[in-house]
């Protein structure tokens, strides 16, 4: 009798020849089989498809059971091979037991059979269907099992084709809610979501593949879904890794064909058009059997990627059509009826977009958000860019130790950026070349020897990178300096930027071969040069459009642009004040300033954010000497800093600044990182306002760079909803003595902070007077560090503690070290369940300090009776803050205290307090899905 194994190794020569075409099948099915171990499938994709299919049979002989796994997979995955293979499972697989495996017998080698010819296992009904959909999975296979990547090795820059189960790291999407716009840049937009979810939501994070999955509160499945994420975010590669999951069998079994589409591919459909014209069109193979299938429409996924890349507008609010399968329309009227439902209303459709785009939720019964990357996935995702483990460690640990580095890594194509540019640095790059004279010669030996810092100097090593190789391309030369090469590269630089600058004015992110060929560059040169790891070439099946490889990479080259051309001080400022304000006589404005036939007023200036901060970190790159080569006139540099300390000395003290502006240009500062230019600045900065400004630990130590330079006190300090967390407020931490006001309520802090602010309560400088720390997880041993920091405290006067968590034990020491406080006017404590004992320590703590005012239940003050009411018609109006496990937490602990206090007394405040509670009532109804636990 013979075996399963021996079955295999007589018929392995067939068996490599049948798979060698498209081993991936066969691979990822014997994984998940647990026939190969997860390292095992990951090793062999790096594999030639041969080697590969002949690795995995070595990695099963002499185990049977293996063995017997492997002929159950090939069973199940035949139909992606040749007939041969499918007539030899027959015989060899499809035995009543594998014990009754017949002796091999010989194979007859033939020609490889068609993909036409090929036949899927698919139900008798679908049969004249099996041959278009299995070519119509192969070429899906072919087209997505592949992630094109720049990389550098041996000082050779190169694109790499990485197998999308090596390289692809899953995303953090969740659930949608938001309705506001936001004004600023979609980065910082992202961050601010970021920060709410992580610090107080208990949000559904959902993988790419169970966009479609039910949904909790009709248990059905939605049909149409929108996911939105901002650019570099990982849309399309979400996309692409659905299509390949479910061209492999793997997952979204049940719909019969899914149908990508882009939207620059949709770009170019001139006339009017019929869907079953436009998959005809794209899917030729499936072009006899397309009427069958939109027949059937219930197992039908639509994929529309890149709303945001559309060039035509589209009517939302225009009536239904009545739009069938074959009447021709504009594509916009086709892709409008899709998304409402007006056309193939039971298909299912997902649409990906950037959150500058509108398409209404009204249409859609699952919004998504796609967060990009968690810390364990950023771990991840260096893993996979070094193959060296060591160096991926080391990267990592950078990373991780950088807040600069380690907030932008959460976006998957910045921590690309990030990778490539410290790779010169842990990969053999300058880590070897010390020696080389190079930073000597350029006067730049901070860079030459040490990673980048900041973001614009990330940046600046990701260009250099890719523009040195090309540079030397040809030469019998190793190295040059920054000089030299920077010189070779001016003229393409210089166009690459105005192309960059002109349209980031108008928003623009794609380009036609007329677009590139109109600021002096050859589109043949995208792919034989620098160029190609800077604007890529999108390339369709009919059309190549071209794009900067991020958004962040097009705002970088622009700044570069005019941070080299702008030729005097005179005019650096008056770019800042048309890229932060708006405000530019053009008549007085260099020509560089605005695009032919342009007006200022046509640029959203929150859309320059990122701009202006890589500007003011390239002009530090231009006063420290580091684009000599590309400069055509050097600057006065101690008359450009004079002006730019007068420049933002007057927004401070003059201007009414809005909460983003005045981050911003604290951001700016901190690029430019000049101190003498900060110290001019900081003092002008009297208070700072950020309520609800959510905060990144970057934006935290921004803060601190800014703020240390400022001698005298900060009358408010006002934090309040920033969710800054422990992280954030240790960055803080060496300027908190100086707020005389201190807004902390809602941070995500826990006794952590109230260690390193029971320090500052102890500091002989402490200057704070007012301390708001509500609605933070300070927590009974959190406030036991803070009674004794007050016992000797003599500036504060007023502590709120509300809903921070506080219990019985930490009353404790709350008598007698308050009792001995001279300066305490106010503490509240109401929304803590102090119990009976907490609340006679109270007691007992008036008796000894008549003279402070102590609110421990929510009657006792009209006053927080009244900011409670405004908290929650806050809440009300902005529903994600609804959505905030930590608000529906708080929201029912009021609730126990008013519920416990408010039968006390019949006057105003009883009154009060009755109102609030049913509002509160009413608010929590209206979020079922985020009570139901907590009830």
């Amino acid at each position: 009798m013979t075996s399963a194994g021996q079955v295999l190794q007589a018929h392995r020569d067939s068996l490599l020849r049948w798979t060698k075409p498209n081993p991936a099948p066969l691979l990822r099915w014997l994984r998940d089989a647990h026939v190969l171990s997860h390292d095992q499938y990951l090793s062999l994709l790096d594999r030639s498809p041969s080697n590969a299919v002949a690795a995995a049979l070595e990695a099963v002989r002499g185990r049977e059971e293996a063995s017997r796994g492997f002929l159950e997979v090939l069973g199940e995955v035949q139909d992606f091979y040749c007939e041969e293979l499918q007539a030899w499972v027959e015989l060899h697989c499809r035995a009543p037991s594998l014990d009754q495996i017949p002796a091999p017998v010989p194979v007859v080698q033939e020609e490889a059979v068609p993909d036409s010819q090929l036949k899927p296992r698919l139900s008798v009904k679908q049969t004249n269907l099996r041959v278009p959909l299995i070519a119509h999975k192969k070429t899906l296979l072919n087209q997505t099992e592949r992630l094109t990547s720049h990389s550098e090795e041996g000082g050779k820059v190169s694109n790499s084709h990485s197998h999308i189960e090596i390289r692809y790291t899953d995303l953090f999407v969740t659930e949608d809610n938001e309705e506001f716009e936001s004004s600023q840049h979609e980065y910082f937009n992202l961050a601010s979501r970021r920060a709410r979810i992580y610090a107080h939501q208990a949000c559904q994070r959902i993988r790419p593949c169970h966009l479609l999955s039910n949904q909790r509160a009709t248990g059905r499945p939605p049909k149409r879904v929108k996911v939105k994420g901002i650019a570099g975010i990982g849309k399309s590669v979400a996309m692409q890794r659905i299509v390949y999951e479910w061209a492999l069998g793997k997952t979204m079994r049940e719909f019969v064909c899914v149908f990508d589409l882009r939207f620059r591919e949709l770009n170019l459909v001139g006339g009017p058009v019929s869907l079953l014209g436009l998959l005809r069109s794209r899917f030729r193979y499936l072009a006899p059997v397309l009427p069958e299938l939109l027949g059937s429409t219930g197992s039908i996924l639509f994929i529309l990627d890149g709303l945001d890349e559309f060039k035509h507008r589209l009517a939302w609010d225009s009536p239904d059509r009545d739009i069938g399968v074959d009447s021709e329309v504009p594509v916009s009227d086709l892709v409008v009826a899709l998304v409402k439902g007006s056309l193939l209303p039971e298909a299912s459709l997902i649409l990906t977009t950037r959150p500058s785009t509108e398409a209404p939720r009204r249409f859609f019964q699952r919004c998504c958000v796609v967060l990009g990357f968690e810390e364990a996935q950023v771990n991840e995702y260096t893993s996979k860019f070094f193959k060296d483990t060591q160096v991926a460690s080391r990267v990592y640990g950078y990373i991780s130790g950088n807040d600069s580095l380690f907030v932008l890594s959460f976006i998957p194509l910045y921590c690309y950026i990030i990778c490539t540019a410290l790779a010169e640095f842990f990969a053999g790059g300058r880590e070897d070349r010390h020696g080389d004279g190079g930073g000597d010669r350029d006067g730049s030996q901070s860079l030459e020897l040490n990673p980048p810092r900041t973001v614009s100097e990330v940046y600046y090593c990701y260009l250099y990178t890719a523009i040195k190789h090309h540079a030397l391309r040809g030469t019998a030369k190793n190295t040059a300096s920054k000089s030299e090469v920077f010189s070779l590269v001016k003229a393409q630089l210089t166009s690459l930027g105005k192309l960059a600058y002109e349209n980031l004015l108008r928003s623009k992110i794609m380009f036609e071969r007329a677009d590139l060929e109109t600021f002096g560059l050859e589109p043949k040169e995208v792919r034989s040069t620098f160029l190609s790891q800077i604007l890529v070439p999108v390339k369709e099946e009919k059309v190549e459009m071209f794009a900067f490889f991020h958004l962040t990479v097009q705002e970088h080259l622009a700044a570069l642009y005019c941070a080299v051309n702008l030729s005097s001080p005179q005019h650096i400022i008056q770019g800042l004040e048309f890229w932060c304000f708006g405000d530019l006589l053009p008549s007085a404005a260099p020509p560089l300033l605005l695009a032919p036939d342009f007006h200022p007023d046509q640029t959203r200036v929150e859309n320059l954010q990122m701009f202006t901060r890589f500007f003011m970190g390239v002009v530090r790159a231009r006063m420290g000497d580091q684009l000599a080569g590309m400069e055509p006139d050097p600057l006065d540099k101690e008359d450009l800093l004079t002006q730019l300390g007068v420049w933002f000395q007057t927004q401070f003290k003059s201007r009414e600044l809005a909460n983003q502006t005045t981050l911003n240009l604290l951001h700016c500062l901190t690029e430019l990182h000049v101190d003498e230019v900060t110290k001019v600045v900081a003092p002008e900065i009297k208070r700072l306002n950020l309520f609800k400004m959510k905060l990144s630990v970057v934006d935290c130590a921004t803060l601190y760079y800014v703020l240390q330079f400022s001698p005298h006190r900060l009358d408010e300090l006002n934090l309040g909803y920033s969710n800054i967390g422990n992280r954030g407020l240790h960055r803080l931490g060496p300027i908190l003595h100086r707020c005389e006001s201190l807004f902390l309520r809602y941070n995500c802090l826990d006794r952590e902070a109230a260690i390193l602010e029971s320090a500052v309560l102890k500091s002989e400088d402490c200057q704070v007077k007012k301390l708001f720390m509500c609605g933070n997880s300070l927590g009974s041993e959190g406030v036991l560090e803070l009674w004794p920091a007050l016992e000797h405290n003599v500036t504060v006067e007023e502590l709120y503690l509300d809903i921070t968590g506080i219990s019985e034990r930490g009353t404790e020491t709350m008598v007698k070290c308050l009792s001995r406080n001279s300066t305490l006017k106010t503490l509240t404590l109401v929304g803590n369940e102090i119990g009976e004992v907490g609340k006679d320590r109270l007691g007992e703590l008036r008796r000894r300090r008549p003279e402070l005012h102590i609110i421990g239940d929510f009657v006792d003050d009209l006053g927080l009776l009244q900011a409670y009411l405004d908290w929650v018609e806050e809440i009300r109006a902005d529903r994600d803050q609804m959505d905030s496990v930590r608000n529906v937490d708080a929201l029912q602990s009021v609730l126990k205290g008013l519920r416990v206090t408010g039968a006390r007394g019949e006057g105003q405040n009883a009154q009060k307090a009755k109102e609030l509670e049913t509002k509160i009532l009413q608010l929590l109804e209206s979020s079922p899905e985020l009570t139901a636990d907590r009830r």
